[in-house]
Order: structure tokens, then sequence, then C-alpha cells
């Protein structure tokens, strides 16, 4: 009977994350319970019988991924949805608390138990707001293009989806290891809306280029749209294909940033290393933080294999949902003579060249760093 009390005493305090809830909200920052990653495609309808067609066609019109840069904003209009949800959802568990006392206790005892080890983890995290705003606030402001891009996907993007945005200070970070990197050739894989592809742009000399990928053409038309005139090309496809079809036309990257679907991403940290040259650098987004037991699963696996794997340095921050750094060392041995590589470019421009060598690709790392100094962003 003890225990009984003890779990309908704390009851109150569960009901709130019985359904999904807008997390608190620190000024001017995403919430810490962004869960990096893998982002769900929204459904698409499925030639429906005729008694069905006129109830599809209806749902079908609800979704709407990506609205009007003149809409309500859609994180205020969760946030409000939440609140209604969750009033429910308290009058729905007095009710069967008080019909159904065992299958009350039932219901809570089975949320329980979805309650694994991450969710625990990052209820944990929600009080850390304050550091974020100051870790924030610490850093180099963002730049107009950066909060065009945040705000406009906050406002447009249904916050369902809109909470897997890149954090901030993850993107301040990105910012700052891209400008340390100096890379010609950038690749995004999982761009979304764009924020982690203006970070890197806002870090890039105007000579240099930036490929982002994403699964789902309405978030590479969104980031297109608020990345207008900026030097990025789009591929929407699965990135499995994309990166191999970046392989079979020779393309080489001096730095690329990862946050896909998690499950994939052993496959893709193998990948993106062999479009990487030998000293590339690779972020890689959601090391700590995850929406599934699944992807949990998938990242604890490469929490294990990454530190001992020869061909990478690598080290992890505590950033947000966790980023993972690494560094390709194949290919980079004191024996190994200086390379660079020449620029192979979208419509294949450049394939088959031969890396520079010795004397030659001194003067060419030299000439890139002066360029890259005098037409950096400012």
């Amino acid at each position: 009977m003890r225990a009984t009390a003890v779990l309908l005493a704390l009851l109150p305090c569960c009901a709130a994350y019985v359904l999904p809830h807008a997390p608190s909200r620190g000024p001017a920052v995403e919430s810490l319970a962004r869960l990096a990653h893998g982002r769900v495609r929204q459904p698409r309808a499925q030639s429906p019988t005729t008694e069905e067609a006129t109830d599809v066609a209806a749902a079908a019109e609800e979704i709407v991924m990506v609205k009007a840069p003149t809409c309500v904003s859609c994180e205020t209009e969760w946030i409000e949805k939440s609140k209604v949800t969750e009033g429910a959802e308290r009058i729905r568990l007095d009710k069967v608390r008080g019909e159904d006392l065992t299958g009350y206790i039932n219901e809570v005892w089975e949320y329980g138990m979805r309650m694994n080890d991450t969710q625990r983890q990052e209820l944990a995290l929600n009080p850390d707001t304050e550091l974020r705003n100051f870790i924030i606030s610490s850093s180099t402001a963002p730049t107009p293009l950066l909060e065009h891009v945040y705000n406009s996907t906050m406002q447009r993007v249904p916050y369902e989806q809109a909470c897997y945005i890149c954090g901030p200070e993850q993107a301040m970070l990105l910012r700052t290891l891209v400008a340390l990197s100096q890379p010609r050739q950038c690749l995004d894989v999982g761009c979304f809306s764009g924020y982690t592809s203006a970070a890197i742009l806002e870090a890039l000399p105007k000579a240099a280029s930036l490929t982002s990928i994403d699964i789902e053409p309405e978030w590479t038309t969104l980031a297109s749209d608020l990345l207008q005139g900026r030097n990025v090309e789009f591929m929407t496809r699965d990135a499995g294909e994309c990166m191999a079809e970046l392989e079979a036309s020779g393309r080489r990257f001096d730095f690329v940033s990862l946050d896909a679907d998690k499950v994939n991403h052993a496959e893709y940290v193998n990948s993106t290393l062999r479009l990487l040259r030998p000293g590339g650098m690779l972020v890689m987004f959601g090391m700590l933080l995850f929406p599934t037991v699944e992807d949990q699963q998938a990242m604890e696996a490469l929490h294990e294999s990454l530190p001992n794997q020869t061909r990478i340095s690598t080290a992890q921050l505590p950033v947000g949902c966790g980023i993972q750094m690494i560094v390709k060392q194949e290919g980079t041995s004191a024996s190994a003579p200086v390379r660079f590589y020449p620029e192979v470019k979208a419509d294949g421009t450049g394939k088959g060249s031969a890396p520079l060598e010795g004397e030659a690709a001194l003067l060419e790392q030299r000439r890139w760093q002066l360029e890259s100094a005098l037409h950096s962003p400012t």
C-alpha cells in the first residue's frame, strides 16, 4: 500500500509528460529537449479507396510542413496547443483514477517503463537553460543570416519538426570550427531548414562552396529560399545515395557536418571519411540525446567504436545534444608528402586531377590561406 501511495502522489508530476509537450525555453534559444535528429518524414496519402477519398484528401490538406512567411508563429501555436492537450489529459487521468484505480496505476507504470535512460537524462538537463544562455551570450553574436534562418524555421515549420533544429550554441561552435579549418569545399548531410548550412557559409570565403543534403524536398526548398544568393547547392535524396554519387564523381571535401538519421550514422561516417581529404574534419551532431531506443543503440555503438579507430582522431563535447569532432588521420603520417587536392566542381570539372605534392602543394595551401583571410566574412 505504501508503494501505491507513493506512486499516486507522483502522478501529478508525471501527468504533464504523458503526451508530447513543448519544453520550457530560455530567451532566444531553442529547447534543451532538442532530440537530434533523425527527422521523421511526414506521411503521404496512399491511393485511397473511393469511400476513403474524402477523408484522405481532408487529412492531406492538414499536413503543412512549411507555412507561408506571413503565418502566425508555429512555435507559439504549438505551446498553446500543448497547454490545451495537457489540461485535457489531466482531466482524463482524474476521471480514470476515480473510475478504475487499477487502470490508472497501470497507465503510470507503462509510462514509467517507456522512460528510458536517455529521456531521464533529457529531463535532468532542462534546468541548464541559464548555462546555455550564458554560453551563447559569451560567443560571437549570430549574424543576421543565422537569425533569419533560425527565426524563420521556428515561425514557419510546425514545432514537432522545428525542434530538431541545431541549437544556437552548436551553430556558434560549428561556425568557429569552419573558420579554423579554412575549407574550400564543405558538405552538410541532413541540412533540414538550412541552419547548419548558414553557420558554415558564414565562416567561408566567397570562393568556397557548400553542398547540402536532405531527403525531404520541403526542407531543401525552404533552405534554398532562406539561403538565396549564397554559394550552396542542394541534393534532395537519401543521404547514402547522395554521398555515393559524390564519391563516384570524384568529389573531395575539406569539412563535413553530419546530422541525419541516427541508425545509419555508422554507415554515413564511413561514407564521409571516403569523401574527406586527409586531415579533413567531420562534425557530427546528436551524440548524447536520442528520440528512440534504436537511435540510442546505434549511437552507443559509435561511442564504443570511434575512439578505437586508427584512421581518425576524435573528441566529444557536451554542447547541446552532443557534438563529435573527427579529424581524418589516414594519409597524414609524417612520412606522407604534403598534398593539396584540386577542386572537383559539381559539374564534374576537375575530376581525375591528381593532388599536388611537395612545394607546389605548399604554395597552393599558402595561396588559399591568404585568399581565405582576404575574403572571409566580417
